[in-house]
């Protein structure tokens, strides 16, 4: 009897040292979104020694200014005790700040796999673990990872990110799945009816993407590319056009590539005018043509506003002009008054190009002749010196 009653208590002394060494002396505050030490659990001396010795550096590293002090202390506790959370965790942060996504990646899949006791919110880590995954390009495995996210607070704030992760991988009916879910009052709304728009131009549903493009203008009247979708999904060719036009207005108070587009779009539209107005002559004359027109030899985009993207405006504005006022005879006078005025500009422009080319060419031989210049000098200093070297003359036995 007296044995069995010494096996029970050992049964329950072990089953006790078990049950402590599962406990840490710390836990995490939601709240605070940090590790605070519990005191109130009994330890063992090896076990005290462990954790003072932790919080010694962690102190440290706390104090320190410096990221790379802060590494270190970190890195000296997780040498000796590699499963100690709050230094993961804290460096884990510490490497998001300077977005250094593969290392954030690794402790936060560290920090899963030690966080059996679900010390850690299992999808704050997630959550961590999906956005390192974007970060670094892995877009497979960061939708996998925000799928599994169950808390409806942290799911919806990542519908955005998720949307536009699915964008990446193509896959435009989750990008309009998620982009749906944010609400109007969101801050990230804009953002959201962007992606919607994306995705239903991706998969051809033109109507659709209108009714976007006319929320994105709405929302943000002063973005030329706004009226650039409205432009490429509206079914009408005279909406189409006026939708180019205030691009273009926009456009032309801080010049963009996008211009370029715009203008060959706009043309697009305004040329068949011009053509079908031609068909209507019976006198000779030759058609005034933008597309022919036109040369591809702007040196940069000024150059294009000045002397290509206000001329065609002047252009198809003269043009419009002509069609809607005269017919037969006078239409041929008013387009051959218009192919001379045309005729007389490209002149200039041709004259202007190679002026600036003449200019470039001889700043790049003068540059060439400076450049030969340094050479020829550099050659003779060092026929100079190897001739005649001051250490020969002045310092015959010695050369250091």
């Amino acid at each position: 009897m007296q044995k069995l009653l010494f096996l029970v208590l050992m049964f329950f002394t072990i089953c006790n040292v078990i049950a402590v060494e599962n406990i840490k002396p710390y836990t995490f505050d939601p709240s605070t979104m940090k590790f605070v030490m519990n005191n109130q659990i009994l330890l063992t001396k090896s076990e005290e020694a462990k954790y003072n010795y932790a919080q010694k550096y962690m102190q440290k590293a706390k104090d320190s200014v410096k990221a790379d002090k802060k590494i270190k202390y970190y890195e000296k506790i997780l040498k000796k005790y590699p499963d100690y959370m709050p230094a993961l965790y804290d460096l884990m942060f510490l490497y998001a700040a300077n977005s250094q996504s593969q290392q954030v990646y690794g402790y936060a899949v560290k920090l899963r796999e030690l966080n059996s006791d679900n010390i850690l919110p299992e999808d704050m880590l997630t959550d961590i673990i999906a956005r390192s995954c974007v970060h670094m390009g892995k877009y497979s495995l960061a939708v996998k990872e925000f799928e599994t996210i169950t808390d409806p607070e942290i799911s919806k704030r990542n519908y955005l990110i998720l949307a536009q992760t699915y964008l990446k991988l193509k896959d435009n009916n989750n990008v309009i799945k998620y982009a749906s879910k944010i609400s109007q009052s969101e801050y990230n709304f804009y953002d959201a009816t962007e992606l919607l728009y994306i995705a239903n131009y991706n998969i051809k549903d033109m109507a659709k993407a209108y009714v976007y493009s006319q929320q994105l203008i709405k929302l943000k009247p002063d973005i030329a590319q706004n009226y650039l979708r409205a432009a490429q999904t509206c079914p009408d060719k005279n909406l189409k056009l006026n939708y180019l036009y205030k691009a273009k207005k926009l456009l032309l108070k801080n010049p963009d590539i996008i211009l370029y587009t715009v203008d060959n779009m706009i043309a697009g539209l305004e040329q068949p005018k011009i053509d079908n107005a031609y068909k209507k002559i019976t006198d000779f004359v030759v058609k005034p043509d933008w597309t022919k027109i036109y040369i591809n030899n702007s040196p940069d985009i000024n150059f294009y506003v000045e002397n290509w993207s206000k001329r065609q405006d002047e252009f198809f504005k003269t043009a419009n002009n002509c069609i809607s006022k005269y017919s037969g005879n006078n239409l041929v006078k008013c387009f051959e008054a218009l192919n001379l005025s045309e005729d007389k500009n490209t002149q200039e422009i041709k004259d202007k190009i190679k002026e600036i080319r003449d200019t470039q060419k001889q700043k790049e031989q003068e540059l060439l002749l400076q450049r030969l210049i340094l050479l020829q000098q550099q050659m003779n200093y060092n026929r100079y010196y190897y001739y005649y070297p001051y250490y020969r003359y002045h310092h015959p036995y010695y050369f250091w």
